[in-house]
C-alpha cells in the first residue's frame, strides 16, 4: 500500500505554520483582506481555469446552485466565498446546505431529472461510483492552474487521465486532547488505553479516550497499522479489487483490539459522532480521534486547552494509518453551465480561498501556496506521514456497508475472524454483481 500520501506537502505547510490560534472569527475573508482574485486572467474570458477553445467564455447564467456541507463553520465559509463570486462575476450562487455523506445518493436521483445542483462537495473516494453513473463532467481547467494544487490532491480526483474535481482540502484523523485532563500523550497505544481506563467513569459520562468504533473510517487506522488493507495496489499504484486484505491476520488483530476496548469499558457501544463531540467540548473526554473538520468548533469550546497529536504506536511498533482523503468540488454532467460551474469550483479553491477556509474551519488546504497559521495543524500533518489514501475506484462503494455491519457484530463480541470473513465475502459478492 502507498502510505506517505501527504508527505510531499508536509514540510511546505509546516514552514507556514505560525503561533496564532484558530476560530471562526480569526480571519478576514479574501475580499476583506484585499487579496487579489487568483484566477490569472480576464474576469469574463479567463476565470480560474483558462479560456474555452475559441478564446471566449460562454454566456453567463443567471445563477448556479451548489451543495455545501451543512457543518456550521464550513457552510458559513462557503457562503462568504460564494457571495464574493457573485459580486465579482454577476452570477447568483445558491448555496444549499446538504450533509456531505448524503449528497451522492440524492445527487444520483436529482441530477438526471434536471433538478440537481451544478456543483457538489464530496470526498475523492466517491469519484469512481459517481463517474460510473455518468453523473460528473470533467473539470474545465488548464494545466497551469492544476499545477497550483498539490499533485496528490489532483491525482485523487483523476480517473483514467481525466480530472473531475477542484480539490479544496486534504485530511486525515489525528488525536485531539484536552490539556486540562491529559497533559502528555502516552508513548504507546497500550499506555494510552491504560490512561483512558483510569480516567473513565461511565456513570458520570466521563471518558479518557473516545472514537467511533462502529465506523469503518475511524477503525481503519488500526486495520492498516497492523497490515490490513482494502485493495492491494500494484507497482504502478493501480488497485486490484480482487485482492482484498480486510480479513487478513492484521485486520483480525485490529478488530480484536477494538473489541477489547468495549470489554474493558473504555469505549461505550453507544458512542456516535454527536456523542463524542458533545462530551469532548463539554470537557468530559480527555482524548478523541477525529479530523480537522472539527478543529474550529473544538477550538471555540476549549481554547488554549486544546491539543492535537498523532496517535502513538501500536503493539507491533507501527503507527496507526488513518485514511487520507481529499474533498473538493465536482461538476454535474447534467448542468447546463459546466464551464461556469468549473470557474466557480476553481474560484472556491484558490490559494486565498483555501487559506480563508482553513482559518474558518481548520481543514488543511490542498494547495501548498495557501497560507495557514495555526500550530494545531502540525498534529494532523505529522499523522499524515502514515496516512493511506482511500481507493477512488467504483468498487470502493461496495466496501462501506459490509464493514459497518461487521463492526456491529465485533462490538457484540463475535469472533473477529468470522466477522471479517463474512464481510469480505459480501464485498466480493457485491463487486461481482457490479461487474
Amino acid at each position: 500500500m502507498k502510505k506517505p500520501f501527504l508527505f510531499m506537502i508536509m514540510m511546505m505547510l509546516l514552514l507556514s505554520i505560525a503561533v496564532l490560534g484558530c476560530g471562526p472569527d480569526d480571519s478576514e475573508s479574501p475580499e476583506e483582506s484585499g487579496a487579489a482574485d487568483n484566477t490569472g486572467g480576464d474576469a469574463d474570458n479567463d476565470e480560474a481555469g483558462g479560456n474555452t477553445t475559441d478564446g471566449t467564455a460562454p454566456d453567463k447564467p443567471e445563477s448556479l446552485e451548489i451543495w455545501a456541507n451543512n457543518e456550521e463553520f464550513q457552510y458559513a465559509a462557503i457562503q462568504q466565498l460564494a457571495k464574493q463570486f457573485e459580486e465579482e462575476h454577476g452570477i447568483e450562487v445558491i448555496v444549499t446546505p446538504y450533509l456531505m455523506a448524503d449528497q451522492d445518493e440524492a445527487f444520483a436521483l436529482d441530477a438526471p431529472g434536471g433538478i440537481g445542483p451544478d456543483l457538489i462537495f464530496q470526498p475523492h473516494d466517491r469519484l469512481g461510483n459517481l463517474t460510473a453513473q455518468n453523473l460528473l463532467a470533467p473539470l474545465e481547467v488548464d494545466e497551469a492552474t492544476l499545477s497550483q494544487y498539490t499533485p496528490d490532491a489532483v491525482g485523487a480526483f483523476t480517473l483514467d487521465g481525466v480530472v473531475y474535481g477542484a480539490p479544496l482540502v486534504m485530511e486525515n484523523t489525528a488525536l485531539y486532547y484536552n490539556k486540562d485532563i491529559v497533559s502528555d500523550i502516552p508513548e504507546t497505544m497500550e499506555e494510552l488505553y491504560d490512561l483512558a481506563e483510569d480516567l473513565t467513569n461511565a456513570a458520570n459520562d466521563e471518558y479518557g479516550f473516545l472514537f467511533e468504533a462502529l465506523n469503518f473510517y475511524h477503525v481503519f487506522p488500526w486495520i492498516g497499522g497492523y497490515g490490513g488493507y482494502v485493495f492491494l495496489q500494484d507497482e504502478e499504484g493501480n488497485y486490484e479489487p480482487d485482492n482484498i486484505g480486510l480479513n487478513n491476520e492484521g485486520a483480525v488483530q485490529a478488530y480484536a483490539e477494538v473489541q477489547s476496548l468495549f470489554e474493558r469499558g473504555i469505549i461505550p457501544r453507544s458512542v456516535t459522532e454527536d456523542v463524542l463531540n458533545g462530551l469532548f467540548t463539554d470537557g468530559k473526554a480527555g482524548m478523541v480521534l477525529s479530523g480537522p473538520w472539527y478543529l474550529a468548533s473544538f477550538s471555540e469550546a476549549l481554547g488554549d486547552s486544546l491539543g492535537v497529536a498523532p496517535l502513538p504506536p501500536l503493539a507491533n511498533g507501527e503507527r496507526p494509518t488513518p485514511f487520507a482523503g481529499v474533498k473538493g468540488w465536482l461538476v454535474s454532467n447534467y448542468s447546463d453551465n459546466t464551464y461556469w460551474a468549473s470557474q466557480l469550483a476553481l474560484y472556491l479553491t484558490t490559494a486565498e480561498a483555501q487559506a480563508y477556509y482553513f482559518a474558518e474551519t481548520g481543514e488543511i488546504p490542498a494547495r501548498p501556496d495557501a497560507d495557514i497559521d495555526n500550530p494545531l495543524a502540525e498534529g494532523f500533518l505529522e499523522q499524515s506521514q502514515t496516512a493511506i489514501p482511500m481507493p477512488n475506484i467504483p468498487e470502493m462503494g461496495q466496501v462501506w456497508a459490509p464493514m459497518e455491519d461487521s463492526l456491529q457484530f465485533n462490538a457484540g463480541g463475535d469472533d473477529p475472524q468470522e466477522v471479517l470473513n463474512e464481510a469480505v465475502e459480501e464485498i466480493i459478492g457485491n463487486i461481482e454483481m457490479m461487474q
